[in-house]
């Protein structure tokens, strides 16, 4: 019954998100997105709006409904295993219990989701191979948060790249490492793949367009709360594609639409 009540409540707040918000384009499956002007929307952690954050489910309801791209976090299993998990434990999202990186992935999936109401669902954490050939399926891009994981670790940053790579999406990710060391050794290792990291337009502008130019391919990531339409022609004139996140409102998206982005992350609005 609780699935019912899931599926219908999800099916309404796609219903009252769409009439509020309307449509927001989408990329073409040839286009290079970091030079397509369109404006996407970026599911965080997955389309929440129909299904559990970063499971499977999630990642197709995101191309299901038509988002451009989808958000998520990923780690390692004791057993190095890649799955997407935004938590240190299993303990908020799933079943069970316990640190990601003590588990075993056959022990992580033994447990079943747990919506944000607290409902047990019938799905599993996801690994992050089962993911991206979703998301490849649907020309969904990727964004990597990168404040999971240990990207500080040569390992764990070739195995990941080498499974986005062997899906398919590689050159339609960026990568969100707001740690500066952490991103300067990833450039010196992938010096191709786009990066970012957590900018602040009204306060560091200046700073973080200098430190963004350092690298081959990036984009600005920023709040909407911490941008402005002088801010954002600034950074335009930079020639760096915008990326706002924490669009969650009808007039956090009115800001947003105002300020023309590449990518707009939210958690509510639906395409």
């Amino acid at each position: 019954m609780k699935r019912y009540q899931f599926i219908l409540s999800a099916l309404l707040v796609i219903f009252v998100t769409s009439n509020l918000f309307g449509s927001v384009a989408s990329a073409d499956p040839n286009d290079n997105w970091l030079k397509s002007n369109k404006t996407e929307l970026s599911a965080h952690r997955g389309a929440q709006v129909t299904a559990p954050e970063n499971t499977l489910e999630a990642i197709k309801q995101a191309g299901l409904l038509g988002y451009g791209f989808v958000e998520i976090d990923v780690q390692k299993t004791k057993d190095g295993q890649y799955i997407l998990m935004h938590d240190q434990t299993v303990d908020r999202t799933t079943t069970g219990s316990g640190r990601v990186e003590d588990l075993t992935l056959e022990e992580i999936q033994d447990f079943m989701i747990v919506d944000k109401n607290g409902n047990v669902t019938s799905y599993k954490v996801p690994t992050l191979n089962t993911v991206l050939t979703e998301a490849h399926k649907y020309n969904i891009g990727i964004n990597f948060d990168g404040s999971k994981g240990n990207w500080d670790n040569k390992e764990f940053v070739d195995g990941l790249m080498e499974e986005a790579e062997k899906t398919g999406v590689l050159n339609h990710s960026f990568f969100v490492l707001s740690n500066k060391s952490i991103r300067d050794q990833f450039n010196n290792w992938y010096p191709d793949a786009t990066l970012t990291f957590l900018g602040n337009a009204l306060n560091n502008i200046e700073a973080d367009i200098k430190e963004l130019m350092k690298y081959d391919n990036a984009i600005y990531t920023t709040s909407i709360h911490n941008i402005d339409e002088e801010s954002a022609k600034i950074i335009k004139k930079a020639k760096l594609k915008l990326h706002v996140y924490s669009v969650n409102s009808a007039e956090t998206y009115a800001k947003a639409k105002k300020i023309h982005p590449r990518l707009i992350e939210t958690d509510v609005i639906v395409p």
